[in-house]
């Protein structure tokens, strides 16, 4: 694995929590309004790469290396579960309208990404907190 896909998924993590907390952060720094608003404007595309890097990090290195991680480092292991777990959901809620207009024409599909929307969006800002600090926590383990 590259040393730069780390960093992506950090960024990518913290770009997440940031659009999904931006009102409560904005409440606690009033000078972070101009960036989160600037944020808001591409939350689709955030949210499709946000899904594609979370499977992308499942694949790659949550199963790849589960023996290993499950041995020798399973607080790192659970870390980045729990990363991979908050990023798709949080993309999950992001993508949904582009998700739903690629969908339209499969029934099935549009109605579980409208569920799966429906049971996520109450928890938006409260995932948001929570991938800040998975960011914060994440940062700290590479570091």
């Amino acid at each position: 694995m590259s040393t730069l896909m780390p960093w992506v998924f950090l960024i990518t993590l913290l770009v997440m929590g940031l659009i999904a907390a931006a009102q409560k952060i904005g409440e606690l720094i009033p000078a972070s309004k101009q960036l989160t608003d600037y944020l808001k404007q591409s939350e689709g595309w955030v949210g499709l790469v946000a899904i594609f890097i979370s499977l992308y990090w499942l694949i790659f290195v949550v199963l790849r290396y589960i023996g290993v991680m499950l041995q020798h480092a399973l607080l790192s292991w659970i870390i980045s579960v729990l990363c991979v777990a908050v990023m798709f959901s949080l993309g999950l809620l992001f993508a949904k309208g582009q998700l739903s207009e690629w969908t339209k024409s499969n029934e099935s599909a549009t109605g579980l990404l409208n569920k799966a929307a429906a049971f996520l969006e109450p928890k938006r800002e409260m995932l948001g907190l929570v991938a800040l600090i998975l960011a914060l926590v994440f940062l700290g383990r590479m570091l």
